[in-house]
């Protein structure tokens, strides 16, 4: 669409062809082909580089040239808000979703009762995301089977020494505002169970046959009132 809008001179590999596969950033698509129209009419030019700094009257590009500017709107991406920047904490203690392993991208190690309903970078959001709730039903179904009101992902013996990486591959997806908060997101092993991927066609077969009780789930269940009443007398 670029080279039928653009005159034929225009430099089309320098401009408009991003230096990431597709999908591993958002593609950005003019189906209208307005800002092809404004190049080609006159109205508008493309410069493509990267920042050095901002200067009295523009920026300076690294290659060194550079554009003046009377108006500078910046609009290079946002800072990632982790589940909304909610501050959690478990038992008082402020929690740091990095120092934990993620569970299919939904669960994190060592919390209890979350679940993150995320859905996929590279194809419809609600794909994973109606994976996700079918999961809940029947995880809560299973709790209520067994009388247990809480279930916290745990690596198991097997896990406890694999190798930890970002949470997701920047290979896969690697927009900036991404990247720049890696370090805030929980890591992923080397194992299907303890990563994010974005395989739909495996995960629309795993998803229905997650094994609740893998030891991968600690359940806890509620204090007898016997025993309660014991450790209320104990205390007084």
């Amino acid at each position: 669409m670029a080279r039928e809008n653009l005159p034929p001179d225009f430099d089309i590999d320098k401009h408009f062809t991003p230096r990431y596969r597709p999908w591993q950033q958002r593609v950005a698509f003019m189906p209208n082909g307005d800002l092809f129209a404004s190049i080609r009419e006159g109205q508008a030019s493309i410069v493509t580089d990267e920042i050095e700094e901002f200067t009295a009257n523009g920026i300076r590009l690294k290659s060194g040239e550079t554009v003046e500017a009377d108006l500078i709107i910046t609009a290079t991406g946002f800072n990632l808000s982790v589940l909304g920047d909610i501050p959690f904490s478990i038992d008082d203690k402020p929690l740091d979703l990095a120092d934990s392993v993620t569970y299919r991208g939904m669960m994190f190690t060592g919390v209890p009762n979350l679940v993150w309903v995320f859905g996929y970078f590279r194809a419809s959001w609600t794909l994973r995301a109606d994976m996700v709730g079918d999961f809940v039903c029947r995880l809560l179904k299973h709790m209520q089977r067994k009388g247990a009101r809480r279930i916290t992902p745990q690596l198991r013996p097997e896990d406890r020494d694999m190798p930890l990486s970002s949470w997701t591959d920047p290979e896969d997806f690697n927009p900036g505002y991404l990247l720049r908060d890696l370090h805030k997101l929980p890591k992923r092993g080397n194992k299907r169970e303890w990563q994010h991927t974005q395989d739909y066609w495996r995960e629309k077969d795993e998803f229905p046959a997650i094994d609740l009780d893998d030891p991968a789930f600690d359940y806890g269940y509620p204090e007898p009132v016997a025993q309660r009443k014991v450790s209320q007398a104990t205390r007084t």
